[in-house]
């Protein structure tokens, strides 16, 4: 009985890895032409406080570019970890566009 749930969890495990692994190549190939810029990092607070900053001014500037009437779908800002120091996560606001 263990043996027979331990190769299935060992199958699920590889069909995940497998779809991950499709789904980040699709991402990939979508992204050519894109390219990330940094606009800012927020590191005025605790971790959560830069996370809910960051957040707050990613959906702004998303609202504004929604506003703008020829939004391209490719083109957004986003929000990921940055660097981690004395407890703090900074948080980073990047802006996807085309190259």
């Amino acid at each position: 009985m263990k043996r027979t749930v331990r190769t299935s969890a060992a199958l699920l495990l590889a069909a995940a890895a497998t779809t991950g692994a499709l789904v980040a190549g699709a991402g990939t190939a979508s992204a050519a032409g894109c390219a990330n810029s940094l606009v800012h990092t927020f590191t005025t607070g605790r971790s959560g406080v830069n996370r809910n900053e960051c957040d707050l001014t990613s959906y702004e500037q998303n609202d504004i570019l929604l506003r703008s009437g020829d939004r391209d779908s490719q083109v957004y800002y986003y929000c990921s970890p940055g660097q981690f120091a004395h407890g703090e996560q900074a948080v980073n606001l990047w802006f996807r566009h085309r190259a």
